[in-house]
């Protein structure tokens, strides 16, 4: 997948939004996959998890997987190190929020995420 593949598939499900939180968590999970297949992770999450877990099921519950904290934090972190991801985070979360993403605001976002004590 490329970044060029994702902003496409981001502006599709952007063309008629029902749900504006609906449409920030749905790519949210579209940029993670893109920053899973550039092979971006994180204290071994996402990709090195999902490997130990299939080696050792039972290993993590589907709510470590599937927590949208912990896929925020993984999207935002991986869009501070590579800017295809942060261009992709900047089109949906321009289009979902009441501001405009800048540096400072994902900074802000990546606090705000580590006070709540979301972490991989």
């Amino acid at each position: 997948m490329t970044k060029e593949d994702t902003l496409q598939i981001l502006h599709i499900n952007a063309e008629d939004p029902d749900d504006l939180l609906d449409l920030y968590e749905n790519g949210i999970g579209l940029i993670q996959y893109f920053a899973v297949e550039k092979k971006i992770e994180f204290d071994g999450y996402f990709r090195t998890k999902w490997e130990i877990e299939a080696e050792h099921p039972m290993t993590f519950d589907e709510e470590y997987f599937e927590n949208e904290n912990r896929s925020e934090l993984f999207v935002f972190l991986a869009a501070e190190a590579d800017d295809e991801i942060y261009e992709c985070l900047e089109y949906i979360y321009n289009l979902t929020h009441h501001e405009n993403l800048s540096k400072n605001v994902l900074h802000r976002e990546i606090y705000e995420l580590r006070e709540k004590g979301v972490k991989f």
